[in-house]
């Protein structure tokens, strides 16, 4: 509540200042010292929501600018030039530009300025960066969680990995083909939405030959979370501390819980290992194991769940027939 009035305060004194620094045309000094007391409150309420390494990376880049182009018009200043006039304006385009082009390198070059100097890296919220693995492009499921705001992280998708779609894509064998195309197209899905924040990081490790490697590596760099199916990837990122997310275990987690007792349908589609056995699968593909169900191989019955086993590959459902 203080903060309004102290704002508040500051844009009655600003018009009153007007008022005074122009007494014979009172009303424009009175819009005057209003338009610029409003324009400073913005201007300090922006402020205010820009992070401050942010502010800090934009005013060094601002100072870089300035001093690109004095540099530069002071270059400019040694060229006889006839008309003093076009000094001004080559002195205030050099101005305008290099001020500009360094408070947005500043700001956008924030990533790539990361790897090079590290305090600069919690400039975006580290629990927001997310680094993909080729496995969840593939999968696919990203998008849909993306696409529902369950994943409202900023996606971070190295080069590495894109190379290594292309590489699946373009071999052989029909199966690799398949799924390299089918990474590049969810790729693709991600970077056209626009309510998506997806960055592409071109960055390599030449030192190092595994793109697992990799993704460890610039997880830490970046200080970021890794999101992947690859069991064996996670367990290494978990060793060195890096957060991890794997859609399998969400998707298990997100499997509906059925009690004993409880009565589904279901279609008997093979017959088990033990005799007499049928086996179906539940919408989500959970396994369901069905004492004497091989009798009605093809059909749908209604079960009854007797009791369920976790498994490290899923879990498995037992029943018997109603």
């Amino acid at each position: 509540m203080g903060i309004y009035i102290i704002r508040s305060f500051f844009i009655i004194l600003g018009t009153l200042t007007g008022l005074y620094i122009a007494p014979n045309t009172r009303l424009m000094g009175a819009l005057t010292g209003l338009g610029g007391s409003l324009l400073i409150v913005g201007i300090e309420i922006l402020i205010e929501k820009i992070p401050l390494k942010k502010l800090l990376l934009a005013i060094g880049g601002l100072l870089v600018g300035l001093i690109t182009a004095i540099l530069l018009a002071s270059f400019v200043l040694l060229i006889p030039v006839s008309e003093p006039r076009t000094i001004i304006y080559i002195r205030f385009t050099l101005y305008f530009a290099f001020t500009y082009l360094g408070i947005m390198i500043g700001l956008k070059g924030v990533e790539e300025l990361g790897f090079i100097f590290p305090f600069l890296r919690g400039v975006k919220e580290p629990e927001r960066l997310l680094v993909v693995d080729t496995s969840v492009l593939i999968d696919g499921r990203i998008y849909e969680l993306a696409q529902g705001g369950f994943l409202d992280n900023i996606i971070i998708i190295p080069k590495f990995v894109i190379q290594e779609l292309q590489g699946l894509a373009d071999s052989a064998g029909d199966m690799k083909r398949q799924r390299g195309r089918r990474g590049l197209e969810v790729l693709q899905h991600l970077r056209s939405n626009p309510n998506m924040d997806v960055n592409i990081y071109d960055i390599d490790y030449p030192d190092i030959e595994a793109v697992d490697a990799k993704l460890v590596k610039l997880a830490i760099d970046i200080g970021a979370n890794l999101l992947t199916n690859d069991s064996n990837l996670a367990k290494v990122a978990e060793v060195q501390n890096i957060k991890v997310l794997n859609l399998n275990i969400l998707a298990t987690l997100m499997r509906p819980n059925l009690m004993s007792g409880e009565e589904i349908p279901l279609k008997i589609i093979k017959e088990g290992k033990e005799a007499g056995q049928g086996i179906g699968y539940l919408e989500d593909g959970t396994m369901v194991i069905v004492e004497g169900g091989t009798k009605y191989l093809g059909k749908i019955i209604n079960i009854i769940i007797d009791s369920a086993l976790q498994t490290s590959t899923g879990r498995i459902i037992f029943a018997k027939i109603k």
